[in-house]
This record gives structure tokens, sequence and C-alpha cells, in this order.
């Protein structure tokens, strides 16, 4: 489901739009083809049709975009909300459901656990079991999974349907946010891979070529060195 309904698509417009790159930057209207992906696609049409030359706004996109990605701001703005309503004033049935899938959430999204004081240990949720040592490699999003070598340890924020793809060569596997309905627990379990979700910072306390255990029964991270 995930490929037909996601990846698929995205790929095939994924490769219209590095053609029209292409063909743009042969003209001289681009920087390069991979510059397409800053224009809207009226943009980079009107462009193929009539030759105008788009350097200005792929090059201040790009800025932006840099820019954004180094200043993310804070992870939510104003008064957090409220927790939900009790439903002990629902029929039977409906409070049923109500709490069953109020359960399945906190299941899935876990807060991520008070820091301990062992700076050598990460700690998280107990995803799915068994213990793994290998290398770190921190993966923030799809576009560095080229980067995964068969038997490391994939450290990363969370994971979506797009990720599984990896998950037959990963030594183990550690996130910043999830529980144990996530998809990367879940995932993890049908592939017997040692899993510690919801570290709430693995991201940035864990680097590239670190050697770590991964306890997915316990729910920790240890650095080995």
């Amino acid at each position: 489901n995930e490929f037909h309904t996601i990846s698929g698509p995205g790929a095939l417009v994924r490769r219209a739009v590095v053609e029209v790159g292409d063909r743009l930057t042969r003209r001289g209207l681009l920087p390069e083809p991979a510059a397409a992906f800053h224009l809207c696609p009226t943009e980079l049409l009107t462009a193929l049709r009539l030759g105008e030359d788009r350097h200005a706004p792929a090059a201040r996109r790009a800025g932006e975009r840099i820019r954004a990605m180094a200043h993310p701001g804070p992870a939510s703005y104003g008064t957090p909300p409220p927790p939900p309503p009790s439903p002990a004033s629902l029929p039977p049935e409906a409070r049923f459901a109500n709490e069953a899938f109020l359960w399945t959430l906190d299941l899935i999204l876990a807060p991520a656990p008070e820091p301990g004081t062992d700076e050598a240990v990460v700690r998280g949720i107990a995803a799915s079991p068994g213990s793994y040592t290998g290398v770190v490699r921190v993966i923030h999003d799809e576009t560095g999974l080229g980067r995964l070598c068969a038997g490391e340890v994939l450290v990363c924020p969370m994971t979506s349907p797009v990720w599984s793809v990896v998950f037959p060569s990963v030594g183990a596997l550690v996130t910043d946010a999830g529980g144990t309905l996530s998809h990367p627990a879940i995932i993890a379990r049908e592939y017997a891979v040692p899993a510690v979700v919801a570290t709430g910072d693995a991201t940035t306390r864990l680097h590239d070529g670190q050697v770590v255990t991964v306890d997915g029964t316990q729910g920790q991270v240890r650095i080995v060195r």
C-alpha cells in the first residue's frame, strides 16, 4: 500500500521535475537540475515553454530553505492544550471505544523518559527485544538513507513506511520519538531488530562512528566508545 500510494507516485513526480530541471539547465535558465525543486509547477512550465530565466527565484528559495533548516524554531507555540475530557459521561460502547483509542495513542506516541544520571546511557522505551553492539549512523530524513551501511545502528527522529526498505540490513534501531505501537517499534519487531524508541534526544547525544550497545529489552542504549 505504501509503495503504490506514496513512494511510487512520489518517485514519478521526482523524475519529471529532474527532467524539467535538466532541460532548463541545458538552456541556461537554471544553475543546476536540482534547483527545479525550489520552484512551483507553474513556474517550471512557464520557463519551459517561454524560456524565462529562473536563477533568481531558485537561489532566493534555496537560501530561505537553508535559513529555515538552521532556525527551526520551538517545537510548539502557545499554551499547551489541556488533557482530553473524561469519557465517563458517554454511553458504555462509546466510552469503551474512546478509552481504547486514547490508550492506543499513548502507546504510539509515548513521552520521552526522564533523563538519567549516567551520561553514557540513553534511555527510552523497550520496543523490540534483544541486544546488539554496533556503529552508530545518525540519519535525520529519507535523503540520508544511502549513507546507512549493513549492520550499523540506525539512529533517527522517527521512521515512516518509506524507511522499511532498510530494516533488513540494520543491526539495531534507536529513535527520538515513538511508542510500543509506533511504526519503528512494529517494523523492528517484524524484522527481529533490537530497538529503543522515545529517547527524546538520541539524535543529538549520539553521533556517527560511535560504538553503542542497544538493549531493546531494557530500553536503553549504552555508549561503548
